[in-house]
């Protein structure tokens, strides 16, 4: 197999490609042997998004687990922390077919081992990769696989994180779901908390015929910030296409930042636990870290990406960690992240406190920030040393680099999933922050 190929979808945390292009049925069935291979477990839970390719994906990867003589819980169409659940619940490893927020023409896949434990490139994945590279084994794909129903199981775990009796139904919201798969568990969630909302493109679709079920593009919460405007709606949410990510707009229809949320969720569990640690990642502002840390809350600064704030959660022991990018994890929650478990956190937070969503908002005077600015470039390396030699003072070089001044901060890294590269900026002011941004740019495009 050439090794090219899979340097191409074998990402940091996860695996990405173009179904039939990058990422084929064979591919496919030689990493879920390899997977099942490297797992220490004789079942493990497979489950998906809505993927129009999803299928064929399963009918591969399940396969290959079964030709390595191991046993499938094929739990359907849910979203990617319902896999991770379940992973803690039973203390079993888990695949995710998903490709998350990417185009309906990609597909691919996210791993955990036993009780949620994390699997990224320094934690089994380069091991994965490897292995597939030196498979030489009869591709034998089968088509039936029985699913089963464990919706109840999931309903039952996250009552235990929220209890229902502290969410008020008289909170009323928007649901963007973006035809992902929040749709296939929102039935038994609203049963269970009696949610009080109206919906938008609920239906699981994996053509995305609305718009792309990528929350953090501001295009596609458009409509979502109409609607909580001219309905007086208490907030809106927006979820990416397997749900393990939310997007969060208050009742004026400003956009709640990752950051500005890993604040707000902080200081809620601060007044309920001794000794708080959170990890957060390189791009939550230093705004909002320097003023956790203040309230006393432990900060630990980590990589973009689910498997390395995992890891670091549970090597900490820390209780919550944040992402800019919208992705949230909790201890009691196996340490994984969910979209879900946030919405409900949220309603509960709205619930104790009786106050408005932007009043919240307002409490907090951080500096203006520039949200992800995203860059299609053709070296991601060459790029990241042209801003290098444009500023004057040393880079942290944890993820990407970034650069702290007196007035203002930036981190500019590649993507670990599409070919781009991501800006985040802080400054003191607006006309700084967009002098900033304008001179990054110029740099990149030159």
């Amino acid at each position: 197999m050439s090794e090219n190929k899979l340097d191409l979808i074998f990402k940091a945390y996860d695996i990405r490609g173009i179904y039939g292009e990058t990422l084929t049925p064979e591919i496919a069935f030689k990493i879920g042997f390899a997977y099942a291979d490297f797992v220490d477990s004789e079942k493990i839970i497979i489950g998906h998004d809505g993927r129009i390719s999803n299928k064929e994906m399963l009918n591969a990867v399940a396969s290959g687990v079964i030709k390595k003589n191991k046993s499938i819980l094929y739990v359907g169409t849910v979203p990617t922390d319902v896999v991770y659940s379940l992973s803690g619940i039973e203390n079993l490893p888990g695949i995710v077919i998903t490709a998350s927020h990417n185009p309906k023409e990609w597909t691919g896949l996210k791993f955990c081992n036993k009780g949620a434990t994390p699997i990224g490139i320094e934690t089994g994945l380069l091991d994965i990769k490897e292995k597939v590279e030196n498979l030489d084994i009869d591709i034998e794909i089968q088509t039936e696989f029985q699913e089963e129903d464990i919706v109840d199981s999931y309903i039952e775990h996250l009552n235990s994180l929220v209890n229902p009796a502290d969410v008020k139904n008289t909170i009323s919201f928007i649901i963007d779901a973006g035809n992902g798969a929040l749709g296939s568990v929102i039935e038994e969630l609203h049963n269970s908390y009696k949610l009080n909302f109206d919906e938008l493109y609920m239906e699981v679709d994996g053509n995305f015929p609305n718009h792309p079920a990528d929350p953090s593009d501001p295009a596609n919460l458009r409509e979502l910030k109409e609607l909580v405007i001219s309905k007086n709606k208490a907030f809106g949410v927006a979820f990416d296409g397997d749900a393990d990510r939310a997007v969060f707009l208050d009742d004026k229809g400003n956009l709640i930042s990752g950051s500005l949320m890993t604040a707000l969720v902080s200081d809620w569990l601060n007044e309920k636990k001794d000794n708080l640690k959170i990890v957060h990642n390189v791009n939550v502002s230093p705004s909002v870290v320097n003023y956790l840390k203040k309230k006393g809350i432990t900060t630990i600064r980590a990589k973009v990406g689910h498997s390395y704030i995992k890891q670091i959660m549970r090597e900490e022991e820390a209780d919550f960690g944040g992402e800019h990018s919208a992705h949230f994890y909790l201890k009691e929650n196996y340490y994984a992240d969910s979209g879900i478990v946030m919405l409900l956190i949220f309603l509960q937070i709205l619930s104790e406190k009786n106050v408005k969503a932007s009043e919240l908002i307002d409490s907090y005077n951080f500096p203006p920030t520039s949200g992800e600015i995203n860059f299609e470039v053709t070296s991601v390396q060459e790029s990241l040393e042209k801003i290098e030699n444009s500023f004057e003072n040393s880079f942290d070089k944890l993820d990407g680099i970034s650069y702290f001044a007196d007035n203002y901060w930036f981190n500019v890294r590649g993507s670990n999933t599409e070919p781009k590269l991501r800006l985040n900026a802080e400054a003191e002011d607006e006309e700084t922050l967009n002098n900033l941004i304008n001179e990054i740019t110029n740099i990149i495009k030159v």
